[in-house]
Order: C-alpha cells, then structure tokens, then sequence
C-alpha cells in the first residue's frame, strides 16, 4: 500500500489572507492544517501549533485580521506518490512534522497526517501495548490556575495542548490551541461586534495580569472531560479510542487509575516504524 491510497484532499487558503481568516477556517472544519496557495500554486503550509506559538508570543501591535499568515507560514514538504506508509512515518519522525504533501508543486495528489497512519496501523495491527511507546513525562496545570500562567507554560514548553488536573492530582480536562482560538473569536465579537476578534488587546489579555488573564480560571477555559486508557492495553484500542473521539492523544492510567503519562499521534507512529 502507498500513502497516494490514504491520503486526503488538502483544504487550501490564499496567501492574502490573515491570520484571523486561518484561525476561522481551522475551526470551521475542524482541522488543524490548511495549505497556502498563490495563483493556484502551493506556496506554503500553516498549523495549528504554527498560529498558537505566534498568537500568544507575537509582540506586534498589529490585530491578527492584519497580519498576513506568509509571515509565519512554513515550506512545504513534497513526498513522491509510491512512498509506504512506514517509510513516511520516518519521514515524520526525522523531519519533526505533522503531515507529509504528496505530490509536486505542479499536482497535490494528497495531504498525509498523523491521523492517515493512526488509521493505518489499526488496519495492520500488531500485539504491541500501550505502555511499550507512550511518554511518560507531559505537561500539566491545575484547574485553579488564572489563564495567564497556563498559556505560560504551554507557551515554555512548545505545547498544543496541556492536561488539567483538579485538587485530588485528577484529570479533568485538557486546554488546547483550539480552545483558546475559541475564546478569542468569542471576545473579539463581544468587543467589535462584527466577529473579527483579536485585537492586540485581547491576545495580550491571555498573558495579563490585569486582563481576562489573571480573572479566568482554566477550568473555565479547558474542554471537560479526559479520553484514557489502560497501560496494558493494545495500541490498536489506542488508535481507535483516537479515530473516535477525534483527539490527538489519550491519557495512560497506570494499575491504580492514576496518570502515568499519555499516549500520542507521535507515539503510534514511532509503532508504525517499528
């Protein structure tokens, strides 16, 4: 089997548009990668993980509805159409990417994700565990802590995602890029009232003290709930769990129900290598 047979049609975006355009079009297909296009060309790939480190690290002045999404967007990444799903998986590990573009800059044939080789791996599984890849070290905050401390710290630790933990050391949710992407549109309505949201004011607001910041609460902000599974269980459960409930990664529970780390996207592929 090649990646040609599982990859997707990309969903693309014009170079002239902003990042305010790209953060809507993310959410409205739920998806967490757009290709960029010029005159019908591909030009360039833009992330999720891409707009969140920008979105609250970025110091211009500028709101984001003017800022042009060819300042942080990245090279593309070709890959030939025959190529096996074990050595694109390789190719992610090396290249420390998310998808693979097959095709050329001429013809996409298709984009390949993660998400393509989870699917892969559950029709070719095999009797590895859980416990044999997942990580065991992943960042976390309480659902306590003001908003400003949180995206700190995803920001310190180059995350998409963080874990929220209540007061018994208990998951209880998770906080993503999407989330806060979220919140802004919804500020960024209550404050113009045309939806164009993210003013310089607002995204400075997530790591204020004065602002929204310190006054909102993560439990407040995090999507409730957790998706887990047992470390003794068959990564193929592990992929399914994700296909299903369309997450990017699943907390591992060790013997005694506690957290013993989490079991990624990333990780499966590592399983597809081997």
């Amino acid at each position: 089997m090649s990646i040609t047979e599982i990859s997707n049609k990309p969903i693309t975006i014009l170079k002239n548009s902003t990042i305010s355009d790209v953060i809507k079009k993310l959410l409205e297909f739920k998806i967490s990668r757009l290709i960029v296009v010029e005159s019908g060309n591909p030009v360039g790939i833009i992330t999720e993980k891409d707009i969140g480190l920008f979105l609250f690290s970025e110091t211009t002045k500028q709101g984001l509805d003017e800022i042009p999404i060819s300042k942080i967007m990245r090279p593309i990444l070709f890959i030939e159409e025959g190529l096996a799903p074990k050595e694109s998986a390789k190719l992610m590990i090396d290249k420390g990417v998310s998808s693979l573009t097959v095709g050329s800059e001429e013809n996409i044939k298709g984009i390949f994700t993660k998400t393509d080789l989870v699917k892969y791996y559950l029709k070719h599984p095999s009797e590895r565990k859980v416990v044999d890849y997942m990580t065991h070290e992943y960042v976390y905050t309480h659902s306590a802590a003001p908003l400003f401390k949180v995206v700190k710290k995803m920001l310190e630790n180059k995350v998409s995602r963080i874990v929220v933990k209540n007061q018994n050391e208990e998951a209880v949710g998770i906080i993503s890029f999407r989330d806060l992407f979220r919140i802004s549109i919804e500020l960024g309505s209550e404050e113009d009232g045309l939806g164009f949201g993210f003013s310089d004011q607002i995204r400075k607001g997530f790591l204020s003290k004065e602002g929204f910041g310190d006054i909102s609460l993560a439990r407040e902000v995090m999507t409730k709930g957790i998706v887990s599974i047992k470390f003794n269980e068959k990564i193929s459960s592990a992929c399914k769990l994700i296909l299903e409930k369309n997450v990017s990664g699943l907390v591992v529970l060790d013997g005694n129900g506690s957290i013993a780390g989490i079991i990624s996207k990333t990780d499966i592929i590592k399983a597809v290598v081997d």
